[in-house]
């Protein structure tokens, strides 16, 4: 039986990097940082983000289609967004504000508070008929000025912080006047008068034609954004007044690599890489991640079994939801090829090869030649995952360890349908062969 060969596409911008495990030339062995999530855990850093979807295509932008892309620059113009959307980052960072000014009048309010017991105990030291919060003690008399100071220090650092941050302001409107070509008025320091100053901040810069449709390259488009309207309507010609503005970032969107249940149990067990963070900010073990992730998925552990199956085949195993199946395998990845099979899983009785109905999604024959006809308009093969239970494996949920792993195993299944072509040119050599 020849097997479809993989459909590759035609616009490749990302050159092809060895897979995980790591080759020879790395001397220490790479270990990537990664958070519990709801649906399986989170990547972070950037670095860690770009090697996990270059080396092995894991994980998926939790903003954009694949790699994580959201935000970035293109063609020489900063990353667009929609007035409604910069209205939201507006009000994100007064929220943001807000919660910042409580958390520091809290603070100031303990200083306070630790500097009027400081006084009291102070003060029955010096006359101990005077009554006190708290007995005259020259240990806590200590502690509370040690409290005192360090709220000073904050306090002082706080402020280091604000005039950092205004000097930052006012060079990056200094410095985005300059690109824009606005001519800038030297005020005189003992002038007053605030209608003969020319304020920067908050002014509607726009970019030339160069600027946005080439990328010039003498234009800053560093925590910059470019704001357009919004446009909700499909009869109005959205393009005859189009006024796109530059804003500079004061919210930041972030963007992670979100890894299924399947992705982060390969790369903590399979290949050791990965340190998996709990949401309290612990560190997860291998059994406690099994745990889990089975708690959380009660088909977890044959869809991992399946996945870890085909990732040591070569293959890159992705969610086939979107066709109706349990995974998609690829050649090199989603960048390179389209997906060659969409997988089922089946599990199997290992000793009589019986299908198990409770560990397995119901499917009626329409499901399955609806899926048929799916798969032959996009141009994939449908393979029928079967995993074989082990009866070491029907244990209670609680006592059922990782290493039961290593006693599974998985047989193939090829459905196609049948074709008389083929049926005939059978028959035919079968009518040679008498």
């Amino acid at each position: 039986m020849e097997l479809r060969e993989p459909k590759k596409k035609r616009h490749v911008r990302l050159g092809n990097q060895m897979p995980l495990p790591i080759g020879l030339g790395k001397k220490e062995w790479p270990v990537y940082e990664a958070y519990l999530t709801p649906m399986g855990c989170s990547v972070l850093q950037q670095q860690d983000m770009i090697e996990l979807n270059s080396m092995g295509c894991f994980g998926k932008g939790s903003l954009s289609r694949g790699f994580p892309s959201f935000g970035k620059a293109r063609y020489g113009a900063p990353p667009i967004i929609r007035n409604r959307q910069w209205i939201c980052r507006q009000e994100w960072l007064r929220q943001f504000n807000e919660l910042s000014m409580k958390s520091v009048d809290s603070e100031e309010g303990i200083c306070e508070l630790s500097q009027s017991e400081i006084d009291k105990d102070i003060n029955c030291l010096d006359d101990p008929t005077k009554e006190s919060a708290s007995p005259p003690n020259i240990i806590e008399v200590e502690t509370n000025s040690a409290t005192l100071k360090k709220c000073d220090k904050q306090k002082e650092i706080n402020k280091e912080v604000e005039i950092d941050k205004e000097i930052e302001i006012v060079t990056a409107n200094v410095n985005s006047t300059k690109e824009n070509n606005i001519e800038i008025i030297e005020v005189d320091e003992c002038k007053t008068d605030e209608s003969e100053e020319k304020p920067v901040e908050n002014q509607d810069f726009t970019f030339t034609e160069d600027d946005i449709c080439f990328g010039n390259s003498n234009t800053s488009i560093e925590n910059k954004l470019l704001v357009l309207p919004d446009s909700d309507s499909e009869t109005e010609n959205y393009f005859k007044e189009i006024k796109p503005k530059i804003e500079y970032e004061t919210c930041p969107v972030l963007e992670a690599l979100n890894l299924t249940f399947e992705e982060t149990f390969f790369l903590l067990f399979g290949l050791g890489c990965l340190n998996l963070y709990d949401y309290s900010g612990e560190t997860l073990s291998i059994d406690a991640a099994w745990y889990h992730f089975r708690k959380m998925d009660q088909n977890f552990v044959q869809k991992y079994v399946v996945y870890h199956y085909f990732r040591s085949k070569g293959w890159v195993v992705k969610p086939g939801l979107k066709y109706g199946g349990d995974f998609l395998l690829y050649k090199q990845g989603p960048s390179f090829y389209h997906a060659s099979y969409i997988v089922l899983i089946d599990v199997l009785d290992a000793d009589t090869l019986i299908r198990d109905e409770t560990k397995c999604t119901p499917r009626t024959w329409n499901d399955l030649l609806g899926l048929e006809r799916l798969s032959e308009t996009a141009a994939k093969e449908i393979l029928f995952a079967q995993v074989l239970w082990p009866s070491s494996a029907s244990q209670s949920f609680d006592l059922m360890p990782v290493d039961v792993i290593f006693e599974f195993s998985v047989k193939e299944l090829l459905w196609r349908r049948v074709n008389p072509k083929h049926n005939k040119d059978i028959e035919e050599d079968d009518d040679d062969s008498s």
